[in-house]
């Protein structure tokens, strides 16, 4: 250890993991918060920043979805919802919310396929149809009464079945610029183009300034951006195929505790 650097940590599979079985036995409020991270990755980050780095989140969740116990880590900021809304300190340097149209097609397109979806935003997240959530109280049944619900009425990101998310931004391509994500259980995340894990590390390092060497931690198609704009990428042991072929590094998985072992093998604890 030597020089102060910065590490990106992505949450889901890469600080923490919940158990599927152990999940469904949790109650709604709790069933929608992120993982906590094991006792080694806690002190590992701990560690790391009081050796005198900066530590912070890169997730798609919200900033109201994350447990307590990993927003206690002493992070110095976070990237959440796939960079739409970024926060160091008390500082929000982006916040960046998908426009009417959006939303309208994404309405559109539940109630002509009649599936649910997950509408995430700064203020927390909120199933539409049944949605994506794995919550078990009722949803409202479409995207203008889950608005109502959310404190603005402003949302971030959708989460819906893949092929509904093909079909809005497919309806919606040479109109306004989607990105589309897979992510687990054949689902897959749709946001706006400019909100994406790359340009927001990079709005924080240009706002913290000269942060050393960076590195960047993940293990799904979102966490591709990330590896793009850092200098050392790892790669957890769970990682899809396309995250693993693009990184620096391959450590074990994230219930192996993967990013404590990179930490030290990086000699950074």
């Amino acid at each position: 250890m030597g020089e102060r650097v910065a590490a990106f940590f992505d949450i889901d599979g890469t600080l923490g993991w919940t158990n599927p079985v152990a999940r469904e036995k949790m109650d709604d409020d709790e069933r929608k918060l992120s993982p906590v991270p094991s006792p080694a990755v806690t002190d590992a980050i701990q560690r790391f920043v009081a050796a005198g780095n900066c530590a912070f989140i890169c997730t798609g969740r919200s900033p109201i979805d994350i447990h307590p116990k990993m927003m206690a880590l002493p992070f110095s900021g976070m990237a959440c919802l796939a960079g739409a809304y970024v926060k160091v300190g008390e500082v929000v340097l982006r916040d960046v919310a998908l426009p009417p149209e959006v939303l309208a097609c994404v309405d559109a397109v539940l109630a002509q396929t009649g599936a649910g979806a997950l509408l995430e935003s700064a203020c927390g997240s909120i199933d539409v149809r049944g949605g994506t959530a794995g919550t078990h109280q009722a949803s409202p049944a479409n995207v203008g009464k889950a608005l109502r619900l959310i404190p603005g009425g402003r949302v971030h990101k959708a989460v819906m079945p893949t092929p509904v998310a093909m079909a809005v931004v497919d309806r919606l391509s040479g109109v306004i610029g989607l990105s589309i994500t897979g992510l687990e259980l054949g689902n897959s995340e749709v946001g706006l183009s400019e909100n994406c894990k790359r340009d927001t590390v990079k709005a924080i390092l240009e706002y913290v300034g000269d942060a050393g060497t960076t590195y960047g931690f993940g293990d799904s198609e979102n966490d591709l951006s990330l590896f793009e704009q850092v200098d050392v990428s790892v790669a957890m042991g769970n990682a899809v195929p396309a995250v693993k072929e693009a990184a620096t590094l391959v450590t074990d998985s994230v219930r192996d505790d993967g990013v404590a072992t990179a930490l030290a093998k990086l000699g950074l604890i």
